[in-house]
């Protein structure tokens, strides 16, 4: 699979590449990651990529041309991301739907007051939020839905079942993981469940289904509805 990350700060979204799954992923010569420096494709020798608004008001707009430029600069066509708050919100659901896409995907890092509309309406295919807020640029939301979708590619991850028993996966159903304990046997007071401690396969298969069910139940009830994965 091929990422592209359109964006004004090309050494942030890089940093990101040696690191965790970018890093799994990469090795794995099965995928690659590049950033596009939208200033490369800047309208005017002070490397402006964006301009006030028509019709007035505050902030600054990001050109269409640096952008179109950006998509044009990947030979082959790709399909265009855009972070945008107030979009849909990027889910499981969704990683899973560009796991072995074979178009380039390109993510575009929105920045400043917002994109000019006329790119998003020629060249953006998806646009999605991570939530209902808004935050200084798209290069952290892009970095985290990329993540998303390295981490169900084979081979990524140490083992290639761990995502399936994440949250929002095959393995709970569609809701929760159930709670995890490690060592130390007793923290401050409190045990590890009995349970986990028994070597009762079936009996802790059990645990951690009601676990999850029950965590769903409290956190996400909406879940439990959902048609199964």
């Amino acid at each position: 699979m091929q990422f592209h990350i359109a964006t004004i700060h090309p050494q942030f979204v890089e940093s990101y590449f040696k690191l965790g799954v970018f890093r799994s992923a990469l090795q794995s010569q099965t995928v690659t990651c590049k950033a596009i420096d939208l200033r490369d494709f800047a309208v005017d020798k002070h490397a402006s990529v964006d301009d006030t608004p028509y019709g007035g008001g505050d902030g600054m707009v990001m050109r269409p041309e640096p952008l179109a430029a950006a998509v044009q600069s990947i030979a082959t066509k790709p399909r265009v991301i855009m972070t945008s708050p107030g979009a849909p919100a990027w889910a499981q659901p969704v990683a899973q739907s560009f796991v072995g896409c074979s178009q380039p995907l390109l993510f575009v890092c929105g920045r400043f007051a917002g994109v000019d509309q006329r790119f998003i309406d020629r060249y953006v295919d998806h646009e999605y939020s991570i939530g209902d807020m808004v935050i200084s640029g798209g290069e952290l939301p892009v970095l985290m839905m990329i993540d998303s979708i390295l981490r169900l590619l084979p081979g990524v991850l140490g083992d290639d079942a761990s995502a399936h028993y994440d949250s929002f996966a095959g393995g709970w159903e569609g809701g929760l993981e159930h709670p995890l304990y490690t060592k130390p046997r007793e923290f401050e007071g409190i045990p590890v469940p009995d349970v986990l401690l028994s070597g009762d396969h079936k009996a802790i298969k059990k645990w951690r289904a009601d676990e999850s069910k029950r965590k769903t139940r409290l956190w996400r009830p909406d879940l439990l509805n959902s048609p199964k994965k």
